[in-house]
């Protein structure tokens, strides 16, 4: 099962890592390469000396794609030839320049090596945690009930997840659910700043968040001109309509109507065909939406387990199968699959419930 943090640990780990924050942007001509302790690191020359980051695996992809360097070809130059890796890298930085944001941590170690965990366009917008947790937390206190249920930073994105107790609803007899919202953010080019719907299976505590609705904000701004660390200062940017816009989202996707159309379209999903061969039907589960062997597998025991081989009962053994894994961000990926197939169309559902 993946970690989370409670409320106090979430907001302790976003001012810790804004406090962090090493941000340059600079032209590719001023970089150069250099491998350490089998990571790629990137070297950025300034007026006042020279500035390492070791990148982290997602910087690490980003670098390669930008360079047009396949990945799986970089992972392998970095293991077995590491300066023919450089070799690539500085030759692409230098004969095709371009100004890039490369976000990163301050040193935490003597060498003065800092954490390299962005590799971005210069138009990059920064929409940062601590931003959210400024212009949005606040609203918690306007929205009678609204309850803290988890959270967690990853190295690619930020989650929390609330929920309203008083806003429920049976799927079926028995069967609650519990209305919620989740903020979702990246600060280093893995996806926008999205709120959403999140809901809450009270029988087994599975969540699922519903992608069809709330706000969805893209890190793209102007151009950054500056070619050296940039402070919060000179970074600011009139974003006060879109923060007032976020907050009102905050609203409105807690509102019963929304709820109830949530609740009819789940409800729904425990009609029409039912699942026939359940393991053929984890199999074309796999197939469709990338799942391990090991998740298959859970999903085929949650399915079996739950004894509902309707829609409702597929998708819930999804969700299910989410508390299983270790990372957070694969967490939220299965629970997102199980909005995907309760709307899903006739078709393809019955591609799944008829597989042989």
């Amino acid at each position: 099962m993946a970690s989370t943090l409670n409320f106090e640990g979430m907001l302790a780990e976003i001012v810790r890592q804004d406090a962090a924050k090493l941000d340059i942007v600079a032209d590719t001509r001023r970089m150069s390469s250099f491998v350490e302790d089998n990571r790629l690191g990137i070297s950025v020359d300034r007026d006042g000396g020279t500035q390492p980051f070791a990148l982290n695996g997602h910087a690490f992809g980003q670098v390669a794609t930008d360079l047009g360097i396949p990945k799986r070809y970089a992972e392998r130059m970095l293991s077995d030839a590491p300066s023919l890796l450089t070799r690539n890298v500085d030759h692409w930085l230098a004969e095709e320049p371009n100004r890039r944001l490369l976000r990163g941590f301050k040193p935490s170690s003597e060498d003065g090596t800092g954490t390299g965990r962005a590799w971005l366009s210069d138009r990059y917008r920064r929409l940062d945690n601590i931003e959210v947790a400024k212009r949005i937390f606040p609203v918690f206190d306007d929205v009678a009930g609204l309850e803290f249920h988890q959270a967690q930073l990853t190295d690619t994105k930020f989650y929390l997840r609330a929920v309203l107790p008083r806003m429920q609803a049976e799927v079926a007899v028995g069967d609650v659910v519990q209305a919620g919202l989740e903020i979702r953010n990246s600060e280093v080019g893995a996806g926008a700043l999205v709120v959403q719907p999140f809901i809450l299976r009270l029988i087994c505590t599975n969540g699922m968040t519903v992608a069809d609705a709330g706000v969805n904000r893209r890190h793209v701004g102007k151009r950054i001109e500056d070619d050296s660390i940039f402070s919060d200062e000179a970074l600011k940017a009139d974003d006060n309509a879109f923060w007032l816009v976020l907050r009102d989202t905050v609203k409105s996707v807690l509102t019963e109507v929304r709820f109830q159309e949530i609740v009819a379209t789940l409800a729904e999903s425990m009609r029409g065909e039912k699942i026939q061969r359940p393991i053929a039907a984890s199999e074309e589960l796999q197939q469709r939406y990338s799942l391990s062997d090991g998740e298959r597998e859970a999903v085929l025991t949650n399915l079996v387990a739950g004894n509902d081989l309707s829609r409702w009962g597929a998708l819930n053994a999804l969700t299910a199968t989410a508390k299983t894994v270790e990372s957070f961000d694969r967490q939220a990926e299965l629970e997102a699959l199980g909005w995907t197939l309760a709307t899903a169309s006739t078709r393809e559902w019955e591609a799944v419930a008829i597989a042989r």
